[in-house]
């Protein structure tokens, strides 16, 4: 399954890719994530402090692809969400580009599900990536385009 969002903040690569590629920059402007120890390089484990609705959760993500200024991916090895159980393969990530003096972001997801039960949920799952992903965009673009 591949869930992409896009959005165009109007801020130069460079800006957009230090928001998102360094941590404490991303702790403050994610949406779900309150603190992230680790770091952004390629292979390098991050742990984050999450917020999935009203109770605190964690991830330990390995991060899988990194371009620096185009591209970075990590895949999730732990979750206590939840949802690291019901699918395998699971990645996030951020691909930039330059377009008119803008930079469009794309969020992506990747995952598979692990049984029936998470295929025939899928439109759900689908649309609550979606949400999540068009809110964290939201927030990188408000984040960058107040500097």
């Amino acid at each position: 399954m591949w869930i992409a969002d896009e959005l165009r903040i109007d801020a130069p690569i460079e800006a957009v890719w230090h928001a998102i590629q360094d941590p404490a920059a991303r702790a403050r402007w994610h949406p779900f994530i309150s603190a992230i120890a680790g770091g952004h390089e390629l292979h390098d484990i991050r742990s984050c402090s999450v917020q999935v609705g009203k109770k605190a959760r964690s991830t330990k993500e390995r991060c899988v692809e990194r371009d620096a200024g185009a591209r970075i991916a990590w895949a999730i090895e732990e979750d206590s969400t939840g949802f690291g159980r019901m699918v395998s393969g699971w990645r996030s990530g951020f691909s930039l580009a330059e377009r008119d003096g803008a930079t469009i972001v794309t969020a992506h997801s990747t995952f598979r599900p692990n049984n029936l039960l998470v295929r025939a949920m899928l439109p759900v799952i689908r649309r609550k990536f979606h949400k999540t992903q068009q809110a964290i965009l939201r927030g990188l673009r408000e984040a960058v385009e107040a500097v």
